[in-house]
């Protein structure tokens, strides 16, 4: 493949039509007008596109809301908070590009210097808190996932003790809602049946609608045509409404 062959990358200015498009597509009347961005960086970042988070950052701050240095940092908390999550999902690599991203045009007042998993331990207290969350999404599916890690224990220990003790289940940035947001882009936007299948569902079991989280995948859809991706191999809320 020659340079003149390889695909076209999207401008920042298409960037910032999806950023507006998916704000007026998002249901924010039922689930907040501050969710939609979280979705769109889970989605835009792990669809492979990390150097739009700082696009995304910089149509933030424009906002009324954010015009504030301690604003901006709260703004911050969150942003971070949704990428720490995502490299339970998509790894490091394109979260940690994200983050130097924004990081390099944030303002020296707007940067935010708290550290939220400080003084984390991978204690019995933890993995009761992940078994807490992951009991919320799973319910009664989760002794067949457990007899499956069972003769895979490795898997099961960083299921129970990282991705849900370290990451997913702390909901004092992002709330139950957002964490769920951020999992399930991050996950469909690489087109995995399964655990988009399981993340549909637990979206619907911890209280978002049928109709809205038909919407969020419309949304999810929309980034990722932006990615150039197909999301042909995923469910849709209908085809796992039956297991709520």
């Amino acid at each position: 493949m020659t340079a003149n062959d390889a695909p076209r990358d999207p401008t920042e200015e298409e960037a910032i039509q999806l950023f507006k498009d998916v704000e007026q597509k998002f249901p924010a009347k039922t689930l907040g007008d501050d969710k939609w961005y979280i979705l769109t960086l889970a989605a835009i970042v792990g669809g492979g596109y990390p150097q739009f988070a700082p696009t995304l950052y910089t149509h933030l701050i424009s906002h009324p809301s954010h015009q504030t240095p301690a604003q901006r940092q709260a703004l911050m908390r969150r942003l971070r908070e949704c990428l720490v999550k995502l490299v339970s999902i998509v790894g490091v690599c394109k979260p940690l590009e994200a983050i130097f991203d924004i990081d390099a045009i944030t303002a020296p007042e707007d940067k935010d210097y708290t550290f939220s998993r400080e003084g984390w331990q991978c204690d019995e207290a933890n993995r009761q808190r992940g078994f807490a969350w992951q009991d919320k999404l799973y319910k009664h599916d989760q002794g067949k996932i457990d007899d499956v890690l069972a003769s895979q224990r490795d898997f099961d220990w960083l299921s129970k003790n990282i991705t849900y003790g370290l990451y997913l289940s702390d909901h004092s940035i992002l709330n139950e809602v957002e964490t769920e947001l951020t999992v399930l882009s991050g996950i469909m936007i690489q087109n995995l049946p399964r655990e988009t299948g399981w993340h549909l569902r637990g979206t619907r079991r911890i209280g978002v609608s049928s109709e809205d989280v038909e919407t969020v995948q419309q949304c999810i859809e929309m980034v990722a045509r932006f990615c150039g991706l197909r999301l042909h191999r995923v469910p849709r809320v209908k085809d796992i409404e039956h297991e709520v």
